[in-house]
């Protein structure tokens, strides 16, 4: 077992069966504190899966998991959210009947008293400075004129901005993307890395599920390599997805 002192994020000798199907088995990880973290694989090879074990969508069948020294394992995911611990998703979720910027107020329920009433007509002042706040979110990620449209009537690539401006609103330590590029044009691709550079630099920990090879050869400090569920290679990016071993798993030769 590795050190886990220093880490923002430990994963520990996790496993997890389906129905018999061993979707991962005996995995570590421990992401280093302000680090950028990717973790890559081809299809089926674990990734959604040991999200959803770290983020507490799912049970784990062994191991645990530790976010800042603290064991969440077994912890519902709404009891992991205060701590820091926030997620995007790979399959959108976000309330399209609702505007960009109710959607991003909505990622403050975890830490605010005053919840939803932060959309109310009449705000108070606490309320007030939490609008202010998700309209720097809102601009962070480049949305300032989506701000007043309804998030269903966003294009996709946009509307994965807008899910990375909701999660900002929790104020995460540790943040987890699922594939968080998928969808984006060129251009979107282009101006998201310096956005996560950025993001790391104010002290946020961050892991991100990619299949995009150059964003996470441009935005990761290391990259963990995951193949039928188990750890097949991990270190510098450009190192580790270069290797014969990962090039064995991606393409088959």
């Amino acid at each position: 077992m590795r050190d886990p002192s220093g880490a923002a994020l430990f994963i520990d000798g996790v496993g997890k069966r389906f129905q018999g199907v061993e979707a991962l088995a005996d995995v570590t990880i421990a992401v280093a504190d302000g680090a950028v973290h990717g973790i890559v694989g081809p299809n089926g090879a674990g990734k959604t899966t040991l999200l959803n074990v770290v983020t507490g969508y799912v049970r784990a069948d062994a191991g645990r998991v530790l976010v800042h020294s603290v064991d969440v394992t077994g912890w519902s995911p709404n009891r992991r959210v205060p701590l820091g611990l926030v997620r995007t998703f790979q399959n959108i979720r976000l309330f399209g009947g609702l505007t960009v910027h109710q959607n991003v107020l909505i990622g403050q329920h975890s830490r605010a008293t005053s919840g939803f009433a932060s959309m109310w007509p009449f705000p108070t002042a606490k309320e007030r400075a939490l609008r202010a706040e998700a309209d720097d979110c809102i601009e962070r990620l480049g949305l300032g004129d989506y701000r007043d449209r309804l998030a269903g009537e966003m294009p996709y690539g946009l509307q994965k901005q807008l899910e990375l401006a909701r999660a900002l609103m929790a104020h995460p330590r540790v943040l987890l993307l699922d594939e968080p590029a998928a969808g984006m044009t060129e251009a979107d691709r282009e101006e998201f890395v310096p956005r996560i550079l950025a993001l790391r630099d104010t002290g946020v920990t961050i892991v991100i599920v990619e299949h995009d090879m150059n964003v996470i050869t441009k935005s990761c400090d290391v990259v963990t390599v995951l193949n039928f569920g188990r750890l097949l290679a991990e270190g510098p990016p450009a190192e580790t997805l270069a290797s014969d071993d990962v090039r064995t798993a991606y393409v088959g030769v």
